[in-house]
């Protein structure tokens, strides 16, 4: 199954959730995720929610959603899943899990929030992971009676070995993992060394590509067509066949200062061979400059559907 996440379409946040299925399907593409069930539903109708459900039967298109950002220790960035729980976001995840599974949507993916919540914000980020680790396992039961799974993605903030922990720690019957090679390069991972340790959770995959460029104090990650970046999708896809492929087009363009030996300080423990493989990415690209525009990342769609698509 290849699909494609809604923002990741040609003018994709504009669309409707029908228009959004249709010009999928045009795309020639197997499935839809929705950046979230608001995005199907602004009111969280049921009725909507079930037409959407009723015109993928009817394309013969998968469809998921993202759950959203999900962080007890942080309110404010998982707003609209609280408001969605009349103000509390326990009850707000509760909801939205049996909403989805009430259109057959039973693998949402979740974020644990963004790079500077790591390093800068005012609740520690032992406690921010010991809060979702919490909250998912408060949760469990309710998933396991839908036959649901919450998927953790490898996002900028977060490490695969976080991330295979706490699948581990909650239980991998209700916590998954959301595999996205292109953000481990943001915790300075080798993106083949970290499939293989979220490999026996993984059930998704996001397809991108992205390179290494050095700069004052370190490196920065710049997105790139697939195919023309250093992600090793050849190495990476054998190790988790079965997953789900979404097409999924990022834009941050994220700074590693490692040559800074205050942030070196506070990195959890890198692997020397990954920490190394990841600044000969950067030396192999060199000091060229970056030829993509990275203000315009669905411009880089058609190669990805050219490479991932049978043709």
């Amino acid at each position: 199954m290849i699909g494609i996440i809604k923002s990741s379409l040609p003018d994709g946040r504009k669309l409707s959730a029908l228009q959004a299925l249709e010009a999928a399907r045009q795309l020639g593409l197997q499935g839809l995720l929705f950046n979230s069930l608001l995005d199907v539903s602004p009111t969280l109708e049921p009725t909507e929610l079930a037409a959407a459900r009723a015109e993928a039967d009817r394309l013969g298109l998968e469809i998921s959603s993202m759950l959203g950002i999900v962080n007890p220790a942080l309110p404010a960035r998982s707003q609209p899943i609280i408001d969605a729980g009349g103000g509390d976001l326990e009850t707000g995840v509760g909801r939205l899990v049996e909403l989805a599974a009430g259109i057959g949507i039973h693998d949402m993916f979740f974020i644990i929030g963004m790079i500077e919540d790591r390093f800068e914000a005012p609740v520690s980020w032992q406690a921010q992971v010991d809060g979702i680790s919490g909250l998912l396992a408060r949760c469990a039961p309710l998933l396991r009676r839908n036959g649901s799974k919450l998927l953790l993605k490898t996002h900028e903030e977060i490490t695969t070995a976080e991330v295979a922990a706490l699948v581990e720690k909650v239980g991998p019957d209700v916590v998954g993992v959301a595999f996205d090679p292109v953000n481990v390069l943001c915790r300075l991972e080798d993106p083949v060394a970290a499939a293989r340790r979220i490999a026996p959770h993984a059930t998704q995959i996001y397809v991108d590509d992205a390179v290494l460029r050095f700069q004052e104090n370190g490196i920065r990650r710049f997105l790139a067509p697939l195919g023309e970046g250093f992600v090793d999708w050849d190495a990476i896809m054998p190790q988790i066949p079965d997953a789900k492929v979404w097409i999924e087009m990022h834009a941050g363009q994220f700074a590693m200062p490692v040559f800074d030996a205050e942030w070196l300080r506070v990195q959890p423990e890198v692997a020397l061979a990954e920490f190394a493989a990841v600044l000969a990415m950067a030396a192999k690209f060199g000091a060229r400059d970056v030829p993509w525009d990275q203000a315009a990342p669905v411009a880089r769609l058609p190669q990805a559907l050219q490479k991932l698509l049978p043709r």
